[in-house]
């Protein structure tokens, strides 16, 4: 197989974890045990009928279990951590195609679906989509409500007029829905089979997932509201490609124990260990670029708790909410599934989950670089929001309320709505926030040279003193 090659040049401090030695020892193991046992008790106080767990410690899953109405062969909808999914199988066409990530896909799906006012110069290519930073804004009100399922190729065409670029690709992360329908379509042109057929044969297959679909499978416990009574009825996504994937939660442990051992599961290599390197790394921004250590890979974020990086996604498929997140750099993890539309009671799970597995852990924060005075000077300046997952006028109009960046003595301070982010400079205009083990926020020039924010606290960019981007009609 190829190497695969990265759409942006990415900073060698992300490779430090995938080098370091598994945790070892009984404190996960006991951790893990009383973290399981104390989720048990929130389902039950959340009366969710079903939830669904694994633990992993030393890069295997300690605990794999079903409570309530469920056991570990339970199939749950897993909702947006299908994303996961869908960019191993485009990193698998990489690998194994003369497809790269810096591909342009226009050539490949032919005229519409989408419209990019800057096609001349800054084309959609693959690394946006999986990226999630091609510049589309998330599925528009028709989308969302429709329960019809539909071959990929006609929804695709349904509602294209209204997919029209807010930003140039390759700026910025933004959350969106829409990249992963045109990843398939990307899939199946170039392999001229259908996407859930490509995916099962080259992952789920691979992993040992047999159950696995993309489709309505026998057995799910059904979704509900959150009084766990009031049922949902099962909805079919537009795009199967960013949140369909239906599987039990023992079949999820193969794929977390594959992505956690650099793609050997049971002691054989399941994946490429450069397709589960470059799965990780974020890419396809400025920032990215620029330096930027956590942010979204091919399918996965990043994100920080408590001083220590973990990577994973998060899920929801109307009544069921998910979440799994990996501490690769101590061979730990955990994956979640309730039945019940509470993502108030997921976040109180994934919390104490993420609290127990750091809990003998110690957090190494990054280095501060002594910055000259007259350098965060001259990041100072007012902000507006350079990004929006629904297009809204008032976004266009420049409503939306702005942030403002200053100096206080050797760092800078992020204000927004009276909430003040302290950034600790790194040097080359990379930050980072108290205890960050790495680059969380980068300050960035764009082509035309207006100054923008990128990462953990947001995407911004500089309004006063200018020169605005050109996406923003309201700012001269």
């Amino acid at each position: 197989m190829k190497r695969l090659a990265l759409l942006l040049v990415l900073p060698p401090a992300l490779l430090l974890a995938v080098c370091a030695e598994a945790a070892t020892g009984p404190d996960c193991a006991a951790q893990a045990r009383r973290a399981a046992t104390a989720l048990d008790t929130l389902r039950t106080d959340g009366r969710v009928p079903a939830m669904g767990l694994a633990i992993f410690c030393s890069g295997q899953p300690l605990i794999t279990a079903g409570y309530g109405n469920a056991d570990a062969n339970t199939p749950f909808r897993w909702g947006s951590i299908t994303k996961s999914v869908t960019g191993l199988a485009a990193l698998h066409l990489v690998q194994t195609t003369d497809l790269s990530l810096a591909h342009p896909i226009r050539p490949i799906l032919g005229e519409g679906y989408y419209r990019n006012p800057w096609a001349a110069t800054q084309p959609i290519r693959l690394g946006h989509l999986l990226a999630l930073s091609a510049g589309l804004p998330d599925l528009n009100r028709a989308e969302w409500n429709d329960n019809e399922p539909r071959p990929l190729w006609q929804a695709l065409k349904r509602h294209e007029d209204d997919r029209e670029l807010l930003w140039p690709p390759g700026l910025q992360h933004s959350y969106s829905n829409v990249p992963p329908g045109l990843t398939a379509a990307v899939v199946e042109q170039l392999s001229r089979q259908p996407f859930e057929d490509y995916v099962d044969e080259h992952l789920f297959a691979p992993l040992g997932m047999q159950s696995a679909s993309l489709s309505p499978i026998r057995g799910l416990p059904g979704g509900y509201q959150a009084d766990g009574r009031t049922e949902i009825p099962y909805w079919h996504m537009t795009f199967k490609a960013f949140g369909a994937l239906n599987a039990s939660t023992r079949e999820m442990t193969l794929l977390l124990t594959a992505l956690l051992n650099d793609g050997r599961l049971a002691g054989e290599q399941r994946l490429d260990p450069d397709l589960v390197a470059t799965f990780f790394q974020p890419m396809g921004t400025l920032a990215n670029e620029a330096g930027l250590e956590v942010g979204y890979g091919a399918g996965v974020y990043g994100w920080v708790r408590g001083g220590h990086l973990f990577h994973g996604h998060g899920g929801d498929a109307d009544g069921y909410r998910s979440r799994y997140g990996l501490l690769r750099e101590h061979g730990r993890g955990y994956l979640v599934v309730i039945n019940t539309d509470n993502p108030g009671l997921l976040g109180r799970m994934r919390r104490l989950l993420e609290d127990a597995l750091t809990e003998d852990l110690t957090a190494t924060p990054a280095s501060i670089a002594p910055v000259p005075a007259e350098t965060l000077e001259a990041l100072a300046g007012d902000y507006y929001p350079a990004s929006v997952r629904f297009v809204r006028d008032d976004w266009r109009t420049g409503e939306r309320e702005p942030a403002q960046v200053r100096r206080s003595g050797q760092i800078l301070l992020l204000e927004q709505s009276g909430q003040i982010t302290r950034l600790y400079p790194a040097g080359k205009g990379r930050f980072y926030r108290a205890k960050d083990p790495a680059i969380t926020a980068v300050f960035v020039r764009d082509r035309h040279g207006s100054l923008h924010l990128q990462g953990e606290p947001g995407n911004f960019v500089r309004i006063s003193p200018g020169p605005c981007p050109d996406f923003l009609p309201f700012c001269d």
